[in-house]
C-alpha cells in the first residue's frame, strides 16, 4: 500500500506534509488494525524534519511516498517514509546534532555573516529513531527514507536484554530498573547510590555524569548519606596523583584533610561536609566515559586499593545501563526540542505581519527558554527601531522597557554583568544570550535572551534558541517582504481608482471598492491577488455634462492592473475629444486589441450624465459585456437599465455599440456594480441580480453613500466569509425636488 503526495517549497509544508502521513496512516490503521499508534508520533516528527530539510536548505519542492511494507509472512510489519527532493547536488550533512553555539562565528554588525553553518536534525533523529534508513541518489532527485517496525513486528525483533554479570553474589543485585524508562532515571540512580553505599558500608556514595555541552565538567544526579543540596551541581572531573588516570582505572583519596586548596569543587566539598576518605571509579562505555561513581567516608584511610577495584567493577556493571538511559532522556529532549521547534514554525508562518510576528517570537521564547528578551529590529532601510520586549512577569514590564532603552542593543559576546545598567536585581541577567536575526545575508535585528539572576541557560535550551531565531529570521523575513508587497500593491491600486469623487451639481454620487486581497494574509496570497482588475471614475467631460464609468478586467494583478489604467484614461481623453459614447467605447476597445497577448477581456459601464432644469438626470449609457445597471424608482420599483453589448477586448473592427437613453427622475437612484457583489456565494446559492435588486428595494429613503454602504453590507453577510472577489459599486441619485444638489462620497 502505497502513496504519494507533492508540496511545494512554501512555510507551511512540513505542516502539510504532516497531515497527509497522520490522514493515511489513520485510514490504513482503522481498516488494517495495524496499531500504527505507537509510532505515529515518530513518524511525524521525522517527516517533519526531513520535508523541512527539503524546503528549506535544498530549495525545492518535497515528494512524500507513504507504503506499508509486508513482513515475511506477507502481513504488514513496517511503515516507510520516504522524502526526495529536486535538487541532487545539495549534499546531505552528517548525521550529528547541531551544534550552533560551536559553528556560529562571532556577529559583526559591520560585517555579518556571509555563509552561516546550518543544518538540522532530521538525518541526526533519523538514525537515532529508525530502524532502518539510508539515502538515494540518482540524476535528478535525492531521496531519504526510514522504516519503523509496526508494534507487532517490534517485539518479534527485539534485542534480547544482555545476560547477567557472573561472579556477584545475589545479594549484591542491583535494584530492578527498565533501563528504557526515562521518567524514572534519577530515582533509579538514587536507589543505586544507596545500594553501592550499604554494598561498601560507607558514610556516602555519589552518581554524576557527564554534560555534552561542558567537557570535562559532571553533574551529580544521584547522592545517598548526604543533605540535599549540599554539593554544586556542576563540578570539575577530580583526579588524583599523577599515576591514576581517570578514564582508565579508578582513583583513591586516603584522606582529603590536610591537603590545602582543592583543584576540584566537589573534592572541596565533601572535605568541607568532614569526610575524609574517597574513592572514584569512572563509568566508562566504548573508550568514552560518561560519568563516575564516588564512594567515602567520614574516618580517613577507609577505602584502599582493593575497595577502589571493587568499585570499579560495580561501575563496569551499571555503566552501560546507565548510558542507554542517558541517552533516552537526551532523546526525548531533542524530540521534545524538535516538537517545540515544529510548532514554533507553524505558529510563526501563520502570520505576515512584522509586528505580530516578532510578538509571537517573544512569546516562544519567553517564559519556555529566558526569563525575559528585548529584540531589536530594523526597518526597510535599516535603521534600527524601539526594542520590542517581554517579560515573564508582567509587573517588570515597564521597568524592563526603560532599561533596554536606556542600555541600547547589545553585541552577541556582551557579559551579563555589562548590560543592561538596572537598578533592579530582578533585571539583571544570570546568562545573556545575544542572537542575530538575519535573512538572505541581510541583519535584520538582534534578539537578547536572559536568563533569572542566579541561573544559566544550559546547552540543550542554547541550541534551541540558536534555531528558534533562524526560524524567526526567516518568518520575519517573509513578513516584511510580504508588508511591502502590500504597500506596493495598495500604492499601484490607489492610482488606478480617482483620488476623489468630484461635486455634481443636481446628483448625489458615492462609491465602494473593495479588492480581493484586502480581507486576511495567508501565506499563498501573492501579488495577483492584492492587485485588484475592477475600478471606477468619475470625471468631468464638459460643463454639464460627466461621464461616469464601472468596470471589471479579465483578471487580477500587474496585467490586469495596466488594462485597468489604460481604460480610466482613454476613456477621459476619448470622451473629452466631444466624440459621441458609441465612439469612444469603439476607440477604447482597439487600444485594448493593440495590447496583443498583453490584453485582457473588459466589461465596461459607461454613461454621460446630464443633470436637466427639473431636477432629473438625462444618462447615455453603455454595457459593454456588463451586468446593468439597477434602477430604483420613487415607487420602490426596481428594473434594469440598458442592453447587454459586447465586451471589449474581443471583436476586431466596429463590435456596434450603440447608446441606450436612460431617464433619472428626483429621487430615482441607479446601482452600477461587479460581479463580486452579483457572485456572492453562499454554498451552492448565489446572490445575483435579483439578491441586488432586494437590496436596493430597501435603499428608497438613503442617500447615495447609504445605498452603497446598505449594499455592502447585504453584500458580505449573504456569503459565508470574508469578500473572495473585487468589488466596486456606483450610485447615482437624482437630487429629489429643488433641495439643491449633494456633494459626492467615497467609502472604501
Amino acid at each position: 500500500m502505497t502513496r504519494v503526495a507533492e508540496f511545494a517549497a512554501a512555510p507551511g509544508a512540513a505542516n502539510d506534509a504532516r497531515r497527509f502521513v497522520r490522514e493515511t496512516l489513520a485510514e490504513w490503521d482503522k481498516t488494517g488494525g495495524l496499531g500504527v499508534e505507537s509510532v505515529l508520533d515518530d513518524i511525524l516528527l521525522l517527516t517533519s524534519e526531513l520535508v523541512t530539510n527539503a524546503v528549506v536548505h535544498a530549495g525545492t519542492s518535497a515528494v512524500v511516498t507513504c507504503e506499508l511494507r509486508p513482513g515475511p509472512d506477507g502481513e504488514p510489519a513496517a511503515v516507510r517514509i520516504e522524502v526526495a527532493d529536486r535538487h541532487p547536488g545539495k549534499a546531505l550533512p552528517a548525521p550529528r546534532p547541531p551544534s550552533s553555539r560551536d559553528a556560529a562565528p562571532e556577529f559583526d554588525q559591520e560585517h555579518p555573516i556571509p555563509d552561516s553553518p546550518e543544518h538540522g536534525w532530521g538525518l541526526y533523529l533519523t538514525a537515532h529513531l529508525a530502524d532502518a534508513w539510508g539515502v538515494q541518489y540518482s540524476r535528478t532527485r535525492k531521496q531519504v527514507w526510514f522504516d519503523l517496525p509496526l508494534p507487532e513486528r517490534a517485539a518479534e525483533g527485539a534485542v534480547p536484554a544482555p545476560p547477567a554479570v557472573p561472579g556477584h553474589d545475589p545479594a549484591d543485585a542491583l535494584p530492578a530498573w527498565d533501563p528504557h524508562s526515562v521518567e524514572e532515571l534519577d530515582e533509579h540512580l538514587r536507589n543505586v547510590a544507596e545500594h553501592i553505599r550499604n554494598l561498601f558500608d560507607l558514610d556516602t556514595a555519589l552518581i554524576l555524569l557527564t554534560q555534552d555541552d561542558a567537557p570535562g565538567t559532571l553533574r551529580v544526579r544521584a547522592a545517598a548519606g548526604l543533605p540535599a543540596g549540599s554539593l554544586p551541581q556542576v563540578t570539575q572531573a577530580p583526579s588524583a596523583a599523577s599515576r591514576i588516570d581517570l578514564s582508565a582505572v579508578p582513583a583513591v583519596y586516603p584522606d582529603l584533610a590536610g591537603r590545602g586548596e582543592h583543584s576540584s569543587a566537589l573534592l572541596s566539598a565533601l572535605a568541607g561536609l568532614g569526610l575524609r576518605s574517597l574513592s572514584t571509579a569512572p563509568l566508562t562505555v566504548g573508550g568514552r566515559t560518561t560519568g563516575l561513581i564516588a564512594v567515602a567516608d567520614h574516618g580517613p584511610d577507609r577505602i584502599g586499593e582493593a575497595d577502589a577495584l571493587r568499585l570499579a567493577r560495580e561501575a563496569e556493571r551499571i555503566a552501560l545501563t546507565v548510558e542507554t538511559a542517558r541517552l533516552a532522556e537526551a532523546g526525548q529532549s531533542r524530540r521534545a526540542a524538535l516538537s517545540f521547534l515544529a510548532e514554533a514554525g507553524e505558529l510563526l508562518a501563520g502570520s505576515l505581519d512584522p509586528e505580530r510576528t516578532l510578538a509571537l517570537a517573544a512569546q516562544l521564547l519567553v517564559p519556555s527558554l529566558a526569563r525575559w528578551c528585548a529584540i531589536y529590529r530594523r526597518n526597510e532601510i535599516g535603521r534600527r527601531r524601539p526594542a520590542m520586549v517581554w517579560h515573564a512577569d508582567e509587573d517588570w514590564y515597564d521597568p524592563l522597557a526603560e532599561a533596554v532603552a536606556a542600555a541600547g542593543e547589545p553585541a552577541p559576546g556582551t557579559d551579563a554583568s555589562q548590560w543592561p545598567h538596572s537598578e533592579h536585581a530582578a533585571l539583571r541577567p544570570g546568562e545573556l544570550l545575544v542572537l542575530p536575526l538575519e535573512a538572505r545575508g541581510h541583519p535584520l535585528g538582534t534578539i537578547a535572551l536572559a536568563t533569572a539572576p542566579g541561573s544559566r541557560l544550559t546547552r540543550e535550551a542554547a541550541d534551541l534558541a540558536w534555531d528558534l531565531a533562524r526560524r524567526i529570521s526567516v518568518t520575519y523575513d517573509a513578513a516584511l517582504s510580504y508588508a511591502e508587497l502590500r504597500r506596493t500593491a495598495h500604492q499601484l491600486q490607489s492610482s488606478l481608482l480617482p483620488p476623489e469623487i468630484p461635486h455634481v451639481d443636481g446628483a448625489d454620487i458615492a462609491v465602494f471598492y473593495h479588492p480581493a486581497g484586502q480581507d486576511g494574509a495567508g501565506p499563498d496570497i501573492g501579488y495577483d491577488t492584492l492587485v485588484g482588475g475592477d475600478f471606477y471614475d468619475v470625471f468631468e467631460i464638459r460643463p454639464g455634462c460627466w461621464g461616469l464609468a464601472v468596470g471589471d478586467v479579465c483578471g487580477t494583478g500587474p496585467q490586469a492592473a495596466a488594462v485597468t489604467g489604460l481604460a480610466r484614461h482613454s476613456l477621459r481623453l476619448l470622451a473629452r475629444e466631444g466624440l459621441r459614447p458609441s465612439t469612444v467605447l469603439h476607440r477604447l476597445n482597439q487600444a485594448i486589441l493593440d495590447e496583443g497577448e498583453r490584453g485582457r477581456f473588459l466589461t465596461l459601464i459607461y454613461a454621460e450624465a446630464e443633470p436637466q432644469p427639473d431636477g432629473s438626470l438625462s444618462l447615455a449609457l453603455i454595457c459593454a459585456g456588463h451586468p446593468p445597471p439597477l434602477i430604483l424608482r420613487t415607487d420602490g420599483r426596481v428594473e434594469a437599465a440598458g442592453s447587454s453589448q459586447p465586451l471589449l477586448g474581443v471583436i476586431e473592427g466596429d463590435p456596434g455599440f450603440h447608446v441606450d437613453s436612460v431617464a433619472l427622475r428626483p429621487g430615482d437612484a441607479m446601482l452600477c456594480f461587479t460581479d463580486g457583489a452579483s457572485e456572492r456565494r453562499r454554498g451552492g446559492a448565489m446572490l445575483g441580480d435579483d439578491g441586488l435588486a432586494r437590496l436596493l428595494a430597501d435603499c428608497r429613503t438613503l442617500s447615495a453613500a447609504g445605498i452603497t454602504a446598505r449594499i455592502q453590507r447585504g453584500v458580505e453577510q449573504f456569503g459565508d466569509g470574508p469578500l473572495g472577489d473585487d468589488m466596486a459599486l456606483l450610485a447615482l441619485r437624482a437630487a429629489p425636488g429643488n433641495e439643491g444638489a449633494a456633494r459626492g462620497g467615497r467609502t472604501a
